[in-house]
């Protein structure tokens, strides 16, 4: 099976604090994701996964699988820890509750990046059998492919590799222990790495926005 999981936190305390531009951020790259699917027959299960505690929220509008976890509660005393750790941990908390197969493949995007069109998951759902992950090696800030380096904004992944990486902070960024990981435990031929994700990022920080 496939799995889009899309990463979210609504209550932010750091970066750009505006809700309800976060909020209308979220429904459009969410909406967007879903009628992309649509486009592909729906052959990918979408579940949004938010990080402040079980309550009622505008996601729960979307007609979309919504798990509430409470992992935020660890990066907010703590900026020190990156944000990329407590993702990882919505993504497990996910896995194990919808018992996600080793085998199956796991697309992870951020909330607040909107998909520019369909390629990315086509490229996943054309050529599953081939690869064990697809990813873009690249250092976003510096706007250079490293091998080294990673967008954690949209991947995929085999589940079972998922379930195995720990991160190794704060000696290198979440980005680099990650494409570390992938580099040390997949095989070259298992990797496909993609030079264009067709994403539109707004970042936290700034609200600045790029296409990558």
């Amino acid at each position: 099976m496939f799995y889009l999981i899309i990463t979210s936190c609504l209550n932010n305390r750091y970066g750009i604090i505006d809700f309800e531009d976060r909020k209308k951020r979220y429904i459009n790259c969410i909406e967007t994701a879903k009628l992309i699917n649509k486009e592909l027959n729906n052959q990918i299960k979408i579940i949004i996964v938010e990080n402040n505690g079980s309550r009622n929220t505008f996601l729960d509008e979307l007609e979309v699988d919504v798990l509430y976890t409470e992992n935020n509660k660890y990066y907010c005393p703590n900026p020190h820890l990156h944000k990329g750790v407590v993702e990882f941990m919505d993504i497990k908390d996910v896995i194990n509750k919808y018992n996600i197969h080793d085998y199956d493949i796991v697309i992870k995007l951020t909330g607040r990046y909107k998909l520019l069109n369909s390629n990315f998951l086509k490229l996943i759902l054309e050529n599953n059998n081939n690869y064990d992950v697809f990813m873009k090696f690249f250092n976003v800030s510096r706007s250079i492919f490293k091998k080294d380096d990673c967008v954690m904004g949209l991947y995929g992944i085999r589940c079972k590799y998922l379930k195995e990486f720990q991160f190794n902070l704060p000696r290198r960024s979440a980005e680099c222990n990650l494409a570390t990981f992938i580099r040390e435990n997949i095989n070259n031929d298992k990797i496909c790495e993609v030079n264009t994700l067709n994403l539109e990022c707004k970042f936290a920080d700034d609200h600045r926005i790029a296409n990558i």
